[in-house]
């Protein structure tokens, strides 16, 4: 009788918690269902910000000037250390997709443009390469993590974002580029 007596409050108690969460878990649901906690998700489906920035030898080059191309626009910097090793895809692909007209715009961050300029000199790039030192671009792409990158198609909407390291080469990365080319 007295374990009974004890496991009735325990009961009782686990019980209270039970609906307690149930409760919480179904207002938190509820709530984030409209909240959406990326603000470049807008971005998709819409026209990408236009911007102009210089190129390494000082050239000023616009979003705007590959209209009519599609666009893989790939923010990074020196000092990330997946940025440095998606470079290497991203020569690879410029490689095998340059004959299809597939343009590859990499946006630095960097604070330096001489600390880009020596590592460019190290591992140099055939794609172009472009500096925004004071983040203008990538605040207004609303870029969180580095390295980011968009599919920008012929007519300048956004198809597909990408946060973090990727393999551009690879097969995966190559059914999109296609999916993405043909459109």
């Amino acid at each position: 009788m007295k374990k009974l007596m004890n496991i009735i409050p325990a009961a009782g108690l686990f019980l209270i918690l039970a609906v307690a969460f149930s409760i919480s878990f179904t207002l938190i649901r509820h709530s984030a269902e409209a909240f959406e906690p990326w603000p470049v998700e807008p971005l998709i489906g819409n026209s990408a910000p236009e911007f102009s920035l210089e190129d390494l030898n000082g050239r000023n080059v616009s979003l705007s000037s590959f209209r009519g191309k599609p666009v893989l626009l790939n923010f990074w910097a020196t000092w990330c250390p997946y940025c440095r090793k998606e470079r290497v895809h991203l020569d690879k692909l410029y490689e095998e997709y340059s004959d299809k007209n597939l343009v590859i715009v990499s946006i630095s961050i960097d604070r330096s443009l001489e600390t880009l300029k020596q590592f460019m000199k190290k591992n140099s790039a055939q794609f172009i390469i472009l500096y925004d030192r004071q983040g203008r671009v990538s605040s207004t792409f609303h870029v969180a993590g580095l390295p980011t990158s968009f599919l920008i198609d012929r007519n300048g909407i956004i198809k597909r974002k990408f946060t973090g390291f990727r393999e551009w080469d690879s097969a995966s990365s190559k059914t999109i580029i296609d999916t993405f080319i043909e459109d």
